[in-house]
């Protein structure tokens, strides 16, 4: 994957793909794929594809980032240990997310954590003024 997107970059003629681009390349390569149902769009996809990935890392900081705004920072940085802390291990393995509803400016998504068995439902919201910050996962 991460091949393609620098032979693309180049092709392209681009002075190479961007700090982001790299990122999310290497977290790609680096987890097992995330099991897809319902109607996510590319934003929430995207959204839970990281959720999960910092789960998997233990990267309760990069995760209180994804998080929407309700709340105080304390509030973020604690669910998001306790995140971290109860569903960790589980993240590591096969993970199914299933998009429950259409997402207009809301959506709720059931993570399936297949080598341990737990089920967490989570829910997405547009942050921001009139949803100016894009996709934001609510950490409670």
């Amino acid at each position: 994957m991460l091949a393609a997107l620098l032979a693309s970059a180049v092709l392209a003629g681009c002075g190479g793909p961007s700090d982001a681009e790299l990122e999310y390349a290497g977290d790609y390569a680096g987890h097992p794929h995330l099991k897809v149902a319902g109607y996510p769009t590319t934003d929430t996809l995207g959204l839970v594809q990281q959720v999960v990935w910092r789960l998997a890392d233990g990267s309760s900081d990069r995760l209180t980032k994804l998080a929407a705004s309700e709340g105080t920072t304390a509030e973020r940085k604690d669910a998001s240990a306790a995140w971290v802390r109860d569903y960790g291990k589980g993240a590591q393995g096969a993970v199914t997310a299933d998009f429950q509803d259409d997402p207009t400016d809301r959506q709720a998504v059931v993570l399936t954590f297949h080598a341990t068995g737990q089920v967490k439902e989570i829910q997405l919201r547009q942050d921001g003024h009139a949803g100016e910050d894009g996709w934001k996962v609510l950490l409670k």
